[in-house]
């Protein structure tokens, strides 16, 4: 008896010792056929999802396929395009040299592109391109980063052609003011150009290629070997194909491209290729509070200021930024005020954005959780997403 008491003792031991589960594998496996359903459907050609939480990756799952016509299936490997995903690593890369003291939130950014000191704003917005006024207030570092600079006058960029051919970020800034101002800057949140800006200011304070400076100070550094504004000749069977909904619902091929091309226009808004490995461990530092792996990218207070809403819900758009019910904007990525108002569980506080192919990710650090998913299915509709984000949250321990 004394044996038996001494074996189940140990056995009680041996459990308490192991750490719980943080996800619920019967949970996990409904959120898998639920992914799985997607593809069945002929909604995406192919997914791939990860998560991450408590220091550890506990989810990394592959559905369908990077090219269907091939029938190559999804890997975890896959390279994807990930438009707007690139912004918060610019946001990442301004953070980075704020710290070092290379400028401040209220800096006008014409003290360092001075063209700016001259540009004008639209009277009313959306209205004639001539019909201007002058700046009421400077145009600042903060609004290019929250997205309330007024760097959306897409008609008056179309007219100047500011991006076609752009040779350099130097030339493209200088192209940018001269065209006005939709709205003056604060007076609104509209999702715009102003990480292009940013991302010259980059190049300005660092005295490095925008490219070269992503790579030595965050690409190279958190181990994202595969992140690159082009795809190297021997990874293109990794690429994942790019494919829309046609009428009937079914998926077929996009818009065909050459992912190899090495581009001499290094964007802060768009352009980046990247897996959901490599952008995992961009925001497992994030949730850590800016360090992985014993190497402290920023101070755990940028990241808590990074993740704090910037924007007054008085200047956001109906329905929040870019349709996103109860979030604000923080620096680089959506904020989380009201979890009612999102009509998704998930935890007040996240940090969130999405790319046009489809990609999207969150990070919420009540939960110690990051997640992403990757899929190549332009234009971009939160619906699939937001379902994956219910079918995570139910199966968290």
């Amino acid at each position: 008896m004394k044996q038996l008491a001494l074996s189940a003792l140990l056995i009680a031991v041996t459990a308490a010792a192991q750490p719980p589960p943080v996800l619920s594998p019967a949970r996990v496996k409904t959120l898998k056929a639920g992914l799985q359903e997607m593809v069945d459907k002929k909604e995406f050609a192919g997914i791939q999802v990860m998560a991450a939480r408590k220091g550890q990756t506990v989810l990394s799952e592959s559905f369908g396929y990077r090219d269907l016509e091939a029938k190559q299936p999804m890997t975890a490997g896959a390279i994807f395009r990930i438009f707007s995903m690139t912004k918060p690593i610019t946001s990442v890369a301004a953070m980075i040299l704020y710290e070092e003291g290379k400028f401040l939130m209220d800096d006008p950014v014409s003290m360092y592109i001075p063209e700016f000191a001259h540009v004008k704003v639209l009277r009313k917005e959306d209205g004639p391109q001539d019909e201007v006024e002058e700046l009421k207030r400077p145009l600042t570092i903060h609004h290019l980063l929250t997205h309330t600079s007024g760097l959306v006058n897409m008609r008056g960029y179309m007219e100047k052609q500011v991006l076609r051919g752009a040779p350099n970020l130097e030339e493209v800034a200088k192209r940018f003011a001269t065209v006005p101002l939709s709205h003056q800057p604060g007076d609104a949140w509209r999702y715009g150009q102003g990480l292009e800006i940013v991302a010259r200011l980059v190049e300005i304070w660092s005295g490095q290629r925008y490219d070269r400076f992503l790579a030595e100070r965050i690409f190279t550094p958190l181990g994202m070997k595969d992140t690159a504004y082009f795809v190297p000749k021997a990874k293109l069977n990794r690429v994942s194909k790019s494919y829309v909904l046609n009428k009937s619902g079914v998926v077929e091929p996009g818009r065909a491209d050459d992912p190899s091309r090495e581009p001499t226009y290094f964007g802060g808004g768009f352009g980046l290729y990247s897996t959901a490995g490599d952008y995992m461990q961009f925001l497992k530092m994030l949730v850590n509070g800016g360090s992985l792996a014993g190497r402290r990218m920023l101070a755990r207070s940028t990241v808590d200021f990074m993740f704090r809403n910037h924007v007054p819900l008085s200047v956001m758009p109906p329905g929040g930024p870019n349709g996103r019910g109860g979030h604000g904007f923080g620096i680089g990525g959506a904020v989380l005020v009201n979890q009612v108002e999102s009509q998704v569980v998930q935890a007040e506080g996240n940090w969130e954005w999405g790319g046009a192919a489809g990609t999207y990710f969150w990070v919420d650090r009540k939960n110690d959780l990051a997640a992403v998913w990757m899929a190549q299915r332009p234009p971009f509709v939160p619906g699939p997403s937001k379902k994956f984000k219910v079918m995570l949250y139910s199966a968290l321990e």
